[in-house]
């Protein structure tokens, strides 16, 4: 009996690829142009997180609710950067499904640090003082009534082991690219997602949307982006919103955003002495971070090399 349920549970899980990081490498821009993809599949929730905070709250059901409006021939994605920080993502992947296609779009760590640094202190945030303080103290921050919150954490350690975790559990299943391909070449980023999830060729310069919407240095409207962290009007828009039109809302609100100058001088800026010290104090993850990529900026995670057009 337990053998069965088992095998129903397996027959539930959709056809699902997931992008679980890194935040501020530009999951944003992925989720505005996958969704126009007719073979994909993307709820309303750009960053589900049930991979992450949520994932015993919610449940499989729930999860799956949020694709009820899938085609046949279609594959659900999940973008959901924060999940690169919960070091039990990995195994709720595998739960979930065992075939199961992992993304991750890593940015230099000094460079990764330092940006969501900057993205955060324009959001509902309380962050230190300092960005020192930042990145030796990481900063915790509870998001669910489940009471589980999301720790920011930068250590040379866990980035590199991060990553070797992530090639050893997925294999030929897990895509890696380095950030500064897909700065160079947003399209060729989107063809290569597309060979990679075994899609028909659909991207093109006539079709994609080369806005790169959520730069550090957007202005992040306070109310929208608290209205957006609430459930409860997450979970209405999931069910009395046409997912069409809750999507085209949130698109606009992301290029208002874009377009809207920023006037306070207590913003901060990349200052070349601030990535600096992220660079002495991720001093192993960026020489690893390098060392990734010396040879091609995208590979699969046994190592298999993968072509870029």
């Amino acid at each position: 009996m337990e053998n069965k349920k088992i095998a129903d549970g397996a027959k539930s899980r959709l056809p699902l690829f997931v992008v679980p990081g890194m935040p501020r490498a530009g999951t944003t821009f992925l989720y505005h142009n996958l969704q126009k993809h007719p073979q994909i599949f993307l709820p309303f929730r750009k960053e589900i997180d049930f991979f992450n905070e949520i994932y015993h709250y919610r449940g499989v059901d729930w999860y799956n609710s949020l694709y009820r409006g899938i085609k046949p021939g279609q594959i659900a994605g999940d973008l959901s950067p924060a999940c690169w920080f919960e070091p039990h993502t990995i195994d709720y992947l595998k739960e979930y499904s065992p075939d199961i296609k992992v993304i991750l779009s890593l940015r230099d760590p000094a460079e990764n640090a330092y940006s969501l640094y900057i993205q955060k202190l324009t959001s509902n945030y309380d962050l230190p003082g300092s960005f020192e303080e930042f990145l030796v103290n990481g900063y915790s921050s509870v998001m669910t009534k489940g009471g589980k919150g999301v720790r920011f954490l930068f250590t040379s350690q866990d980035y590199i082991e991060k990553i070797e975790n992530y090639k050893k559990a997925f294999g030929k299943n897990l895509l890696i690219y380095d950030f500064r391909f897909f700065r160079k070449d947003n399209l060729a980023a989107l063809k290569l997602i597309e060979d990679f999830l075994g899609l028909e060729k659909w991207f093109s310069r006539d079709n994609f949307d080369p806005l790169r919407i959520n730069e550090s240095y957007r202005k992040n409207i306070k109310i929208i982006n608290w209205l957006f962290m609430q459930e409860w009007l997450r979970d209405y828009v999931e069910r009395y919103v046409p997912r069409l039109t809750a999507m085209r809302i949130r698109g606009l609100i992301d290029r208002i955003s874009v377009k809207t100058s920023v006037q306070d001088n207590t913003r901060q800026t990349h200052q070349p002495e601030n990535i600096e010290i992220a660079k002495k104090h991720l001093k192993g993850a960026c020489d690893y971070y390098e060392e990734l990529f010396k040879e091609s900026p995208a590979f699969l995670g046994d190592g298999s090399s993968v072509v870029i057009r």
